[in-house]
């Protein structure tokens, strides 16, 4: 590992620690102030409507951030961080942070008013951004295992091309991606965590439909976060790394030609997944990728490294599936 991953991997483990501390920290500093009872839910009012022990609420949190504590520091000390182990490692610290939020806030509430009725969550309600964008910070400081660092997004990790031969199943693989995909993924999936949650804690319907718009658009982003490019006998497939959802997929028999192109993004509707009168495009930067010219339906363009090799293979296991058919015709 480069020097500079081995930094960037020891940031990532210390900002992955901040909730548990966090949570310590206030129990320290809040606890002495604390009766018998603590505020712990609101119903949409200022006026809190249930309340609890909170050294048995503060013991029950505690065990769950640390439990999430153990797993993202797993993910981030892992001698292979994989792109979707980034993007699990963000979601992991969010949520490490929301539920220490969920202790700290009503705590703090309750130690800064004279009788647990009298508190107000207020602005604390507000860290829920900063909580949502520790695991973003989390996923985009952590290194990805490929020699090229997280930060400089859409590294493909290509297998060289062996020579192939009749029969050969595997000929090409390849893998790219956006770090702009995966960070407000994870914030944007954290929040809509935090939504849900405040919305069950505060029995606030409002709030169910911001989480849910919130948890779609950023589980589509994580769909696009990562992908990988396979050329074999199947014919051209391009899937999502993080759901295993295809995205993409030709069958030989519809290619027409297969080329390696300098793909410029404005060319292709824009960045991302784009469908537009020039055809489907999964495009994160200005650069070199595959085109596929179909003999039905719309072309391909998808941004990769090593496109000359998948162009290569795909162009070689096309002439080997009309030569067979025109032996069998």
């Amino acid at each position: 590992m480069r020097g500079g991953g081995v930094y960037r991997r020891i940031i990532a483990l210390l900002l992955s620690l901040i909730p548990l501390g966090w949570l310590i920290v206030t129990a320290v500093t809040v606890g002495p102030r604390l009766g018998q009872r603590m505020a712990s839910h609101w119903s949409g009012s200022a006026t809190p409507d249930g309340f609890a022990d909170p050294w048995l609420s503060f013991w029950m949190f505690a065990a769950i951030v640390a439990g999430l504590t153990v797993g993202a520091v797993a993910l981030v000390v892992s001698s292979r961080t994989s792109a979707p182990a980034r993007l699990w490692a963000g979601i992991v610290v969010a949520l490490a942070g929301l539920s220490a939020l969920a202790w700290t806030a009503p705590a703090e509430a309750t130690a800064a008013v004279s009788t647990p009725e009298e508190a107000v969550l207020g602005v604390r309600l507000l860290l829920l951004i900063p909580v949502a964008a520790l695991g973003a910070l989390v996923a985009i400081v952590l290194p990805s295992a490929d020699p090229a660092p997280l930060d400089e997004d859409d590294h493909a990790q290509a297998r060289p091309t062996p020579p192939l031969r009749s029969g050969d199943r595997l000929v090409w693989s390849g893998t790219t991606g956006s770090v702009w995909f995966g960070a407000p993924a994870i914030a944007l999936v954290a929040g809509g965590v935090c939504c849900l949650v405040v919305s069950i804690a505060t029995a606030t319907p409002g709030l169910i439909a911001p989480a849910v718009i919130l948890l779609l658009v950023g589980c589509t982003l994580l769909l696009l976060a990562r992908v990988r490019l396979s050329v074999d006998a199947r014919g051209i497939r391009l899937v999502s790394t993080v759901f295993l959802v295809p995205l993409i997929r030709v069958r030989l028999d519809d290619v027409e030609r297969v080329s390696a192109e300098q793909i410029s993004p404005l060319r292709w509707g824009g960045w991302g997944y784009r469908i537009s009168t020039r055809g489907i495009a999964y495009v994160t930067r200005r650069s070199e990728g595959l085109v596929i010219t179909r003999r039905r339906g719309v072309d391909i363009a998808i941004t990769i490294d090593g496109a000359e090799q998948a162009s290569a293979a795909a162009e070689l296991l096309v002439d080997q599936r009309r030569e067979s058919a025109r032996r069998t015709a």
